[in-house]
């Protein structure tokens, strides 16, 4: 079964089964997110940046992390008998993105990268902040490679391996972080930031980015920077690759 969150939307399912059937509304899963993963060893669904609340239109609440329970995607009313729940992140304004990461899974906010621990009934998660001042700049910005996590933040970038949260020494900082677009969609006030996105290069052991620079037109990415992580003092690459896609 394919799960799939537009972000600002609700939970929706596609079953191969079902003929040519368009995905539908899981409508028991909270109906605003800001995007889903699933936690792999338990096989249960994560929404982060989900509503609290459903009255006379949304009332959004950006911390809040919610979960179904056990094996079910469409069961999030916590009960006795079940796993599902929920828990409001105490630092930060903001989820920015989440990833189920080898025995653990990690919420990003715009300050912090928090761990999400399972731990069993009746808490079911527990969550700790795993690198403070490590926040993700965009919902995409993440990427795991070689069993290690990397990701770009508002002003460094950074990776989590089996030593924990790191700052990566960029020697190239002053192309990206200087020369990041810090503005704004005209219409929907999205800033343009949240185009980040990675560049993986698995054959190349090579971890990227592609971003929008401060000339780059409409906010769509047109440039990138990336580093081999298997070569300690490796230099940098960066350059021009318009992408709108």
């Amino acid at each position: 079964i394919l799960l799939a969150c537009p972000t600002g939307g609700g939970v929706y399912q596609w079953d191969p089964t079902g003929g040519f059937q368009n995905a539908g509304l899981v409508g028991t899963a909270p109906p605003y997110n800001t995007g889903i993963f699933i936690s792999q060893q338990q096989q249960i669904l994560v929404c982060f940046g989900s509503t609290a609340v459903e009255d006379i239109g949304v009332i959004h609440d950006p911390l809040l992390v919610a979960w179904s329970t056990v094996g079910n995607f469409s069961q999030f009313t916590p009960l006795v008998a079940n796993q599902a729940g929920s828990q409001r992140l105490s630092v930060g304004s903001k989820c920015v993105t989440g990833m189920a990461v080898a025995n653990l899974n990690v919420i990003w906010t715009d300050l912090d990268a928090w761990g999400m621990t399972y731990i069993g009934p009746p808490f079911v998660f527990g969550f700790n902040i795993l690198g403070a001042g490590a926040g993700a700049i965009s919902l995409h910005s993440p990427q795991k490679l070689r069993g290690n996590v990397y990701w770009m933040g508002q002003s460094n970038f950074y990776s989590l391996t089996g030593n924990g949260v790191n700052v990566l020494p960029c020697p190239v900082w002053d192309f990206v972080f200087q020369n990041l677009n810090s503005g704004s969609d005209p219409v929907t006030g999205r800033p343009y930031v949240n185009n980040v996105r990675t560049l993986p290069n698995t054959p190349f052991n090579e971890a990227g980015w592609a971003f929008p620079s401060s000339a780059s037109v409409n906010g769509e990415n047109d440039s990138y920077v990336k580093f081999n992580i298997t070569e300690p003092g490796a230099p940098w690459d960066y350059g021009t690759l318009p992408r709108s896609a």
